[in-house]
């Protein structure tokens, strides 16, 4: 949806942390202010001020937790001195939240209100999961509605028992969250004065 800026600067409430395999008990890493000049934000203990012309990538995903029903924002900002941050709609604790919805929600839509202007192709704008993991999970998709739907159905009509109509009624109630999931998740490029909507829960 278009999206229009605002007042600068303004600090989000938004929990992140550095790219790459991180454990926390509890992350201490929150808070990023989005002001006319950049992004300033403390992670792991050290002070940052990252300017617009310093941002190389953004890239917006969902990720299931455990299953379809259970999934994280995220929204990965990648720099050009090859460091990033991956910041998400989680808690300290890492798990996503209600609460915290809203505020990464509005720093990612403050966030690209700035970049739109100032975006001549030298950032990336991506969404959706990496290309071979989204054939992958297609694939495994179709399997498990082959499996799960179509093989109950041809049961059903080759024997003429209707209680396998209960078993294909279980494989859609199973599958069809992964599928919604799937498509919005289909990888591609956005304008980040449009940004894709169905990441945004």
């Amino acid at each position: 949806m278009p999206i229009s800026s605002r007042a600068s600067p303004q600090t989000h409430d938004v929990y992140f942390a550095a790219a790459g395999f991180r454990v926390y008990w509890s992350n201490p890493n929150h808070g990023i202010t989005v002001g006319d000049d950049g992004l300033a934000f403390t992670v792991d203990g050290a002070q940052r001020a990252i300017g617009w012309s310093d941002i190389a990538a953004v890239h917006l995903q969902i990720a299931a937790l455990g299953s379809a029903a259970n999934t994280i924002d995220q929204c990965k900002l990648d720099f050009t001195d090859g460091s990033a941050i991956v910041v998400s709609n989680a808690t300290a604790s890492g798990l996503p939240s209600p609460a915290q919805t809203p505020v990464y929600r509005d720093f990612v839509r403050d966030l690209h209100a700035h970049l739109a202007p100032r975006a001549s192709g030298a950032i990336r704008f991506s969404a959706g999961m990496a290309a071979w993991r989204y054939r992958t999970l297609m694939i495994t998709l179709v399997i498990a509605g082959l499996f799960f739907i179509v093989t109950p159905l041809g049961l059903t009509l080759f024997t003429g028992d209707w209680h396998a109509l209960i078993l294909a009624a279980t494989g859609v109630a199973f599958v069809w969250p992964f599928v919604v999931l799937l498509s919005k998740s289909a990888p591609r490029a956005y304008s980040p004065d449009a940004l894709p909507d169905e990441l945004l829960s």
